[in-house]
């Protein structure tokens, strides 16, 4: 079975671990041992709005990274997963979640959300194909009509609804990139076309610079994003920036410094990462609930950049530091997170939490730098983060504890520095060297 094959394969068993009743629609043939680069999976309606948070919940406890999460209409919804296999190069997979026709959704509806989707692929497989003929042939009125809404000129119309009739869908697949184009210039903004984020190239002008851009473009293409480089001055373009050659100190959350003395396999790699990461911030941003948890209103007060000084003092909480993605914080009382501090995400913190320096005289520029928290990390009630340590993804700093050195990845540490978990000291090792670079720095 290949790797898509067992993401795909955990996914479902998940669903059935938590009692979903589903069903594979469409694209389906050979799974698992060969898997679609999405799903389309029909649920009850009573678990549709739980889909966002159990796909959150699987790419947390698999170390997935959720880089695409989005309500394509009212009864469906899109998520996107990826992980780097064993040589680094990222990988992908979709989920697309809606309610079946026989659970409210109409046929006509089934229809063009499977054609669209079909169509912003730029693929039609046969056993799609077949599914849209019997979908067609449920309600061919209705899915006229949606065919209609979404391509107002009558020849691209006319050919979907005749191969729809017919069941012969040949000449549909020779032209999928003109109905594409259709598609973009008269679909509902805001329904199943989503405006894709755009990553800007800039800096300094060079064939590394247009050859980066490409291979970036071609090893993230699943994603569809929309990549260009800096013409006509336009610096600031761009949801995010890749800076070729720049100064270190543009780094910021919707940016990343590429220096030109290594090599390309090195560039990749550092600004795959960066992109992903913000992907994945940008997905917890806006579904903060789904993906990181239901904070309450005082701890998503206290997060925010104005308001949150005058909260905290309510609060007795001090959040200092820069925060990418939102921190899950039950009982935002008697928090304190120096400056400096870097939060990866979906980082619970317990009341009476302190992260900071080990000694308050000494400024950090003269040595007194502050702690890394990785992703998924548990720090309970009361504890003390310490010093310029790290705390490794996945681990769980248990309540009252102090922490002065590094904690390894899926460890827990209790009372003074003891750590619980590293009795296979290469396990460690390796897990710290498989996620040393998922921190938001």
């Amino acid at each position: 079975m290949e790797e898509r094959g067992y993401v795909a394969e955990a996914l479902l068993e998940r669903l059935r671990a938590d009692g979903v009743a589903f069903r594979l629609i469409g694209d389906s043939s050979g799974f698992p041992e060969t898997a679609p680069e999405e799903l389309d999976i029909a649920v009850p309606r009573a678990a549709l709005g739980a889909m966002p948070r159990l796909v959150a919940r699987f790419a947390q406890d698999f170390d997935f990274h959720l880089v695409e999460l989005a309500r394509l209409e009212r009864a469906a919804w899109r998520a996107v997963l990826a992980w780097t296999d064993e040589v680094g190069r990222p990988r992908f997979m979709g989920a697309r979640f809606f309610v079946a026709a026989e659970e409210g959704a109409g046929a006509d509806a089934l229809f063009i959300s499977g054609l669209v989707d079909a169509v912003e692929r730029g693929a039609l497989s046969d056993e799609r194909a077949a599914w849209l003929t019997s979908l067609w042939r449920e309600d061919p009125q209705g899915a006229l009509d949606r065919i209609g809404h979404f391509w107002r000129e009558d020849s691209p119309a006319r050919l979907v609804a005749q191969a729809a009739r017919a069941g012969n869908w040949l000449a549909i697949r020779a032209r999928l990139p003109e109905l594409r184009r259709g598609l973009h210039r008269f679909s509902a903004p805001g329904w199943f076309e989503r405006r894709r984020p755009n990553v800007l190239f800039t800096g300094r002008d060079s064939p590394q610079r247009s050859s980066l851009m490409v291979h970036v473009q071609g090893r993230l293409a699943p994603l569809r994003l929309r990549m260009f480089e800096n013409l006509a001055g336009a610096a600031r373009g761009g949801d995010f920036r890749v800076v070729f050659d720049g100064p270190a100190e543009l780094d910021q959350p919707d940016v990343v410094v590429v220096r030109p003395d290594q090599p390309l396999a090195a560039m990749l790699a550092q600004v795959e990462r960066a992109i992903l990461r913000w992907l994945e911030c940008r997905v917890e941003r806006r579904y903060p609930d789904a993906v990181v948890g239901a904070n309450p209103l005082s701890a998503r007060l206290l997060q925010m950049p104005l308001i949150g000084r005058l909260v905290g003092l309510l609060l007795n909480s001090r959040l200092e530091c820069r925060i990418r993605s939102p921190i899950l914080m039950p009982l935002p009382y008697g928090v304190v997170i120096e400056r400096g501090v870097q939060l990866g995400s979906r980082v619970t913190v317990m009341h009476q939490v302190t992260i900071g320096r080990k000694d308050p005289v000494v400024p950090r520029e003269q040595g007194g730098n502050l702690a890394v928290i990785e992703d998924n990390v548990f720090i309970g009630a009361g504890a003390k983060v310490l010093g310029p340590v790290r705390i490794g993804r996945g681990a769980t700093v248990g309540a009252n504890a102090v922490v002065t050195r590094d904690v390894p990845s899926h460890c827990t540490v209790v009372g003074a520095n003891r750590i619980l978990g590293v009795e296979e000291p290469a396990v460690a090792a390796r897990r710290r060297e498989e996620d040393r670079s998922v921190v938001n720095t």
